[in-house]
């Protein structure tokens, strides 16, 4: 068979028809057998089905996708190949709405995860596909995390997956076929191995956890599996995953059935066997057994528990069953002869035990117990022989009948031949009831006594036969006595039912079993009697008198005509346990209602029934209602009328958290199942999606979401609510929608209004039908916007966006007209729904790329969401510098992009970021961030989007220094120095040789910044060893530029002198007079320490007048010097208002 010729023929089947799965299947069998063409065939065909819905093919090639990456014969390298081709196909996979394909996903990452962390931990240069599978990750997780939201099969896939995860992300042995964080190298550049194994860590106490949370049976069971895996694989593990086990009970499993406890039982025993019998864990044996034992007495305990309720079951089974004809019964010839000893020796231990001792119950159970275990042959042939040992007592033989009956057979013939028949005598036909009780008990004689014939006993049963015998006339019963011999059968009838009924849940389906007669109605043989009941109520005398309004809360009157009194009996006994007889009500309604109808037509004054009885079980059932007993829902959609006010009673429980899910299941089944009320009941439903509790709210928005996409009309209303909740976030309401289009306001100031074209018209209309009504919510928005309130208004929205990415549309369109504190709080509302969406959805991006200006601050936020936690993909950078090319954009946008710019974008934009900021933590915290990214020495333990990956584009420390202060202008003031400063709060990065650098490299330019004395202060006073630098290099320098020229410069020169001083009176010295005298003036604090320094190095006395004399002293030995001259004008200020240290 050729792969490439038959995959065309089936293709060109019709879809999922019988012809096309069969030919899919020999061909997958085909390719299991040689499945060297996987790697050709399957790349190409996933990217044409990844739009397509769920088909026989999409499944049949994830099927095969799995296969390939598993279970076949594929080379290591060619798996981890097809692997990487695919991995986008598994990203679309595992979001796709069918749980099939979104399983097989799952199911699919689980078996690449390991090849694809060998291939990163080798081809170090692609790091954009690990973004993508860790995003993949939190995905799958996302299922274990909400697991009531995902089906069981989807759960149980993402606890193989997270299996797999914690494997590979632990330490393992140096084995190829065992993948572990031991192949990733430490310098890796995009993959951390401490975090890799910090959150394999993480998941093992998640899955651990699942153990003592879930209450299913099948993710207990699939996570208890793991387990195995992990004590294998990672001995390292067996501590934490004893401890679990050791301390796990089957306590949230208490509502289960005792098969499926038992099962996750014996998983648990299963694993804890395995770890003693191979030794892995030979400290932790003692506890282990201790754990064992304990479970061992739970189990056993249960099995009796399980044993006496089957036990009961059988007693009242084998009770209830009628006594059949017995039937005389052959010796046995071929017994096996019992041994004397083995008899003498249970008589003898049987005789000795006081069974006086034993309580009365277990004495009951043990007989009946035995009873039901002795086969019907080994019972009669017991009794048989009882009866030969015990022969009964003889009766007194008679020759002849009594005198009195000797005449009697002609005479009562005749008689009864002529007189007409007594309709009391009729009751029962012939037909209907053969009754012989001579014959019955001769039968019943003769299976006693088989072997012995009595010749007296047979005589007179050959007597009695000739007697014509006739019963006298019944006494005729009074009125009373008639309405409790009724009521004692009802309660018969009653009690006979309950058993029966309990012993027909223990049977098999009523369709396979060929020997038990078919139901009527619904109702099995055994709860038949219901019909008598029903009917007797309906049908029968009592029907036929007037009935009340008003349900009886005692009987009164006669049974024969009070027809309520046997409604009330049948409604208690229904009440007792509505679950289990649901049916039994369903069958009493669907006869009320049609005896109603019928009644009706034949009498126009008949009280209908009905209603009545319906109320009177609604309103007794909802007050003991189950949140989990869906019998309730299933009697709501089996009534032949709905009740007027079910509607509201369902909305009732909807808003009661306890047992909200029936509330929203009935809901949910009379949208689909009942046409008539479906408007109804999806309004109460799109109104519950804004309600205050969070809690309900959120069952509102699961119960209408599984409509939307496909599922019509449903899907058309809920999408129509969405968009008229997010509209009325505008501030609109339907009359000022109105009024601002021609219409008539609530306020008419007088003014002329343009005419109203008919394309206004419509528009009106559009946008009237697009304001939904919420009783929860109100009419108008009140401003400043309430998170809570806006939350009402778009959660139903932001749920559907996920599905149906056309939202997305709407949120930026109605965004625009939004104030701007309902903007603030529906941006922070979009943090759930842009992080699912993820950074690589086409919509998304593309209304990035087209976003109005009005909405670009929308656009910052969503942009913002998906890079805080990771790199920005290529999509996004090449789109964020598409838009920077095209349109004037807040600097922010950059900050999101510049650190995977390259090194001359990077000199373009980064004035920009660094004008943002205005004094706020938060924007400073963001800079400090990107200078973290673009720098080349990024400090350690500081949080980034990772690092660059090409050393070589980044700014070295001192070059972002520089460019800080060139670009002082186009950044301003107040922003570069803070820029500055945050640099100097980087000391692990912007050290004293690198601010030496930059200050060097800046006193070479011709131009010197205005802040770049205020940068030396900030260094000599962080770095004391840059003092020698800056008083002999720089200042010469500075000296020789002539820095007095420049006003701010040179007052930030003297300053600078004052804080370095002495080591800066070398310096100062070099100054011409009327500079070194200015600096005196304007720091007197100087004087005397120049002085001193000029007599002690000076040795020309003429210099030394000259110095003097400068400096404001009249002569060499003067004590007369003016340290602080008067009227000292005070200093020019300096361009800032922050101290050296800030």
């Amino acid at each position: 068979m050729d792969p490439l010729q038959v995959l065309p023929t089936a293709l060109s089947l019709p879809a999922d028809s019988p012809e096309q799965i069969e030919l899919l299947s020999r061909l997958k069998d085909h390719l299991e057998q040689q499945p060297t063409p996987l790697p050709v065939l399957i790349p190409p065909l996933l990217s044409g089905v990844l739009a397509s819905k769920d088909s026989a093919f999409k499944r049949w090639l994830t099927d095969l996708l799995q296969f390939g990456l598993s279970r076949s014969s594929l080379p290591y390298e060619t798996k981890a190949l097809l692997a990487v081709q695919t991995l986008d196909s598994l990203y679309a996979f595992i979001n796709d709405p069918s749980p099939h394909i979104c399983k097989s996903g799952i199911q699919c990452l689980a078996s690449a995860y390991p090849h694809l962390f060998r291939h990163f931990c080798v081809n170090r240069t692609n790091r954009t596909p690990w973004d993508g599978l860790t995003q993949a990750k939190r995905r799958i997780f996302a299922f274990i995390d909400a697991p009531h939201n995902a089906p069981t099969g989807l759960v149980v896939a993402a606890i193989k997956f997270m299996q797999r995860v914690v494997i590979v992300q632990s330490r393992g042995l140096q084995n190829k076929s065992d993948v572990n964080l031991n192949m990733c190298p430490p310098d890796h550049p995009f993959i951390n191995a401490r975090e890799l194994e910090a959150e394999g860590v993480n998941l093992l106490q998640q899955i651990l956890g699942i153990l003592f949370s879930s209450q299913n049976p099948e993710v207990l069971s699939a996570t208890l599996n793991c387990l195995v895996s992990f004590i294998k694989l990672r001995p390292v593990m067996i501590q934490p995953i004893v401890a679990s086990l050791t301390a796990w009970t089957p306590i949230n499993l208490a509502d289960l059935p005792s098969s499926e406890v038992k099962s996750v039982e014996k998983a648990a025993r299963i694993v804890l066997v395995h770890i003693v019998r191979h030794g892995y864990g030979q400290q932790y044996q003692q506890e282990i057994n201790e754990a064992l034992t304990t479970q061992q007495a739970r189990m056993d305990t249960a099995a009796r528990d399980e044993l006496a309720r089957k036990a009961e079951s059988s007693r009242k089974r084998v009770l209830s069953e009628p006594f059949e004809e017995i039937q005389p019964k052959r010796a046995r010839t071929d017994a096996e002869p019992v041994s004397p000893a083995t008899t003498t020796n249970g008589l003898s231990v049987l005789a000795a035990f006081d069974f006086t001792t034993l309580p009365h119950a277990l004495v009951t159970d043990l007989v009946i117990a035995n009873l039901v275990a002795v086969s019907q042959t080994k019972l009669e042939a017991a009794v048989a022989a009882h009866r030969q040992t015990n022969p009964p007592l003889q009766s007194v033989p008679a020759s002849a009948p009594p005198a009195e009956y000797q005449d009697a057979p002609a005479t009562s013939k005749a008689a009864a031949s002529d007189e007409p028949l007594d309709p009391l005598k009729m009751e029962l036909d012939e037909d209907e009831l053969d009754f012989e009780p001579d014959k019955f008990n001769s039968n019943l004689e003769g299976e006693g006594r088989p072997d012995e014939p009595d010749n007296e006993d047979n005589n007179m049963l050959l007597a009695l036969q000739q007697v014509e015998f006739e019963l006298p006339p019944a006494r005729p019963l009074g009125h009373e006595e008639k309405d409790v011999m009724i009521r004692q059968a009802l309660d018969r009838i009653r009690i006979q039912g309950e058993e029966t009924t309990g012993t027909m849940t223990a049977l098999p389906d009523l369709d396979d079993v060929v020997d038990i007669p078919k139901p009527i109605l619904g109702l099995p043989p055994p709860d038949a009697w219901i019909l008598f009941m029903v009917r007797l109520a309906t049908r029968g005398p009592a029907a036929d008198h007037s009935a009340t309004s008003e349900v009886p809360h005692e009987h009164e009157g006669s049974w024969l005509t009070d027809a309520n009194g046997i409604r009330r009996l049948l409604c208690e006994y229904i009440m007792e346990d509505f679950s289990s007889r649901a049916r039994v009500a369903t069958i009493w309604m669907n006869e009320e209602w049609y005896n109603d109808m019928v009644r009706r037509e034949v009498d126009s004054t008949w009280q209908p029934q009905y209603d009545i009885w319906v109320q009177t079980l609604l309103q007794a059932q909802r007050a003991k209602l189950d949140a989990k007993d869906k019998s309730f829902t299933r009697f709501l959609m089996d009534l032949p009328a709905l009740p007027p006010n079910l509607l509201s009673l369902l909305r009732d429980l909807c808003t009661d958290v306890d047992v909200m899910a029936v509330g929203f299941t009935g809901l949910r089944e009379l949208v689909q199942a009942r046409p008539t009320v479906r408007q109804e009941a999806m309004q109460i439903l799109l109104d519950l999606t804004t309600h205050p509790d969070k809690v309900i709210r959120g069952a509102a928005i699961i119960t209408v979401r599984r409509w939307v996409p496909e599922t019509q009309p449903m899907d058309r209303i809920v999408r129509r609510y969405a968009r008229g909740m997010l509209n009325r976030l505008t501030g609109k309401t339907k009359s000022t929608v109105a009024s601002t289009n021609g219409h008539a306001s609530p306020v008419d100031t007088g003014s002329e209004k343009p005419p109203r074209t008919e394309g206004s018209k419509a528009e009106v209309e559009s946008e009237e039908d697009d304001m939904a009504i919420s009783s929860y919510i109100p009419d108008e928005l009140s401003l400043p916007a309430e998170k809570s309130v806006v939350l009402q208004h778009v959660e139903l929205l932001l749920g559907l966006a996920v599905k149906v990415h056309d939202f997305l549309d709407q949120i930026f369109e109605t965004y625009c007209q939004m104030d701007a504190s309902t903007q603030d709080v529906l941006g922070s509302l979009l943090v759930p729904l842009v992080r699912t969406l993820g950074p690589n959805n086409a919509k998304l991006l593309d209304l990035l790329r087209t976003f109005r200006p009005e909405a670009e601050s929308l656009a910052l936020k969503i942009l913002t969401i998906l890079t805080e936690n990771s790199r920005p993909t290529p999509a996004i950078v090449s789109l964020v510098k598409g838009l920077l090319g095209e349109r004037e954009l807040d600097p922010r946008f950059l900050t999101l992009i510049i650190a995977e710019l390259d090194k001359t974008d990077v000199v373009k934009f980064l004035p920009r970021v660094v004008s943002t900021l205005n004094g706020k933590p938060e924007e400073r915290e963001q800079v400090r961030k990107v200078f973290s990214n673009i720098v080349v020495d990024a400090p350690v333990g500081v949080s980034t989007n990772m690092p660059r990956e090409k050393q070589n584009e980044r700014l070295a420390p001192a070059e972002l220094m520089v460019l800080l202060h060139d670009q002082e202008k186009e950044i301003g003031l107040k922003s570069a120095m803070e820029a500055i400063g945050i640099c100097f709060a980087m000391s692990d990065v912007f050290r004293s040789e690198t601010l030496a650098v930059v200050m060097q490299q800046i006193v070479d330019e011709p131009n010197l910044p205005v802040l770049f004395m205020r940068t030396v202060i900030q260094a000599v006073a962080t770095y004391k060893n840059l003092i020698s630098f800056v008083t002999t290099t720089l200042f010469s320098r500075l000296i020789v530029k002539k820095i007095w020229t420049n006003p701010p410069l040179w007052e930030g020169f003297i300053r600078c002198a004052k804080v370095t001083a002495p080591a800066s009176f070398g310096a100062l010295l070099q100054l011409q007079k009327e500079q070194l005298r200015e600096v005196v003036d304007k720091q007197p604090s100087l004087r005397s320490g120049l002085r001193e320094y000029v007599i002690k190095k000076e040795r020309s006395k003429p210099k030394l007048a000259s110095f003097l004399e400068t400096l404001g002293d009249g002569g060499e030995g003067s004590g007369s010097l003016q340290d602080t001259p008067a009227a000292t004008p005070p200093p020019a200020p300096m361009p800032t208002a922050v101290s050296p240290n800030a």
